[in-house]
């Protein structure tokens, strides 16, 4: 290759590295199962008419277009405003997960979703005072209650696009469970106490997800009424111990924040498992996974235990957005960052590959 194609690939070889950096995020979710598989066509009606979030409402002589993809690619051209997607799916057997998650991949500009009638989240400002979202990726938690296993249920999803494309854009698009979290011994998923400077945005308050002074672990804060809310957080978690005969070899598992976090675990801070042995605390980025290692003497049996994860954010989205989030044994720590760290070499392999291509 002479220089002059070196200097023209230039700038393409530095998107694919940005892009890598996302691809090595995403290898991080190989632990996610898809559950409903929601990529593909979609009930679609411009316009706005809160009927339309409703599950039994008949959409049969609406528009069909696929998700995800700008609505301007398919077919509505130039149109700027309200529209509503539409979906039924069945999920077979018996759901006993406590939470599960949708994920809606990223929307052009705001967003309400429905599920079976009830708001489960809400990400962006709509009209009058726009605030978009769509550099948000839009992931809900949904409490399993809200299902119904094998019969129908009915996505609603209200978006409001104030210029360029608009609508379901890109990104993975489906219900989903994280199997690592299955492997923790206690499930720290769900409410945690939320102190920060803002207001939840308005358009929230009406969630069945949505609790005062108080935030779903895990997802991003935007998606959860924060949205533009910058700066440092504080997370807390009361919980009960079992009476387990072993305390020995635990961790403390809390996923990929963004951007960089302390924690404390009943007033200490906790240090990396296997961190550098020259620096007493690690700094993250947010690509990282986060697994602290729990010094038996800091845990109280059968009583009650205080995590505090204080978050800076600076910029984009924020907080603690995938799991697993739990306490479990070192030996599944030492399996996950052994997955992790071979899936990031084959990525780093694959850039490398393209590179002397």
């Amino acid at each position: 290759m002479n220089t002059k194609s070196n200097i023209r690939l230039a700038p393409y070889l530095i998107i694919l590295a940005v892009s890598l950096l996302f691809q090595l995020e995403d290898a991080h979710a190989e632990h996610v199962k898809t559950l409903v598989n929601l990529r593909g066509n979609w009930k679609f009606s411009v316009g706005d008419d809160m009927a339309w979030a409703e599950k039994d409402y008949d959409d049969s002589n609406w528009e069909t277009v696929f998700v995800p993809k700008s609505w301007e690619s398919n077919g509505f051209e130039e149109y700027n405003g309200f529209a509503w997607y539409r979906k039924s799916f069945k999920i077979d057997g018996v759901l006993n997960q406590k939470f599960l998650y949708l994920n809606m991949g990223y929307i052009d500009d705001v967003d309400e979703v429905y599920i079976n009638g009830k708001l489960v989240g809400a990400t962006g400002n709509f009209p009058p005072l726009v605030k978009t979202a769509y550099q948000i990726p839009r992931v809900y938690m949904i409490p399993t209650g809200l299902l119904r296993g094998n019969k129908k249920n009915t996505i609603a999803v209200r978006v409001y696009d104030e210029f360029n494309d608009g609508g379901i854009l890109k990104g993975e698009i489906g219900l989903y469970i994280d199997t690592d979290q299955e492997k923790m011994e206690i499930d720290l998923r769900g409410y945690w106490d939320f102190e920060c400077g803002s207001q939840v945005d308005k358009g929230n308050l009406n969630c069945i997800t949505y609790r005062k002074g108080k935030i779903l672990v895990p997802g991003f804060w935007e998606a959860l009424g924060y949205n533009g809310l910058d700066g440092m957080v504080k997370y807390t978690k009361e919980f009960e111990y079992p009476l387990l005969p072993n305390i020995l070899d635990k961790c403390l598992f809390l996923g990929i924040i963004d951007d960089w976090e302390e924690v404390y675990f009943n007033g200490e801070r906790l240090k990396w498992y296997k961190q550098d042995k020259w620096k007493k605390y690690r700094k993250s980025n947010n690509f990282t996974y986060r697994i602290y290692s729990i010094p038996p003497k800091l845990i109280k049996r059968g009583g009650r235990n205080k995590i505090e994860v204080i978050v800076t954010d600076n910029g984009g989205p924020g907080g603690i957005y995938r799991g697993p989030i739990g306490v479990g044994s070192m030996e599944t720590a030492d399996k996950i960052l052994l997955r992790i760290k071979n899936q990031n070499k084959s990525s780093w392999q694959n850039l490398f590959d393209l590179w002397i291509d």
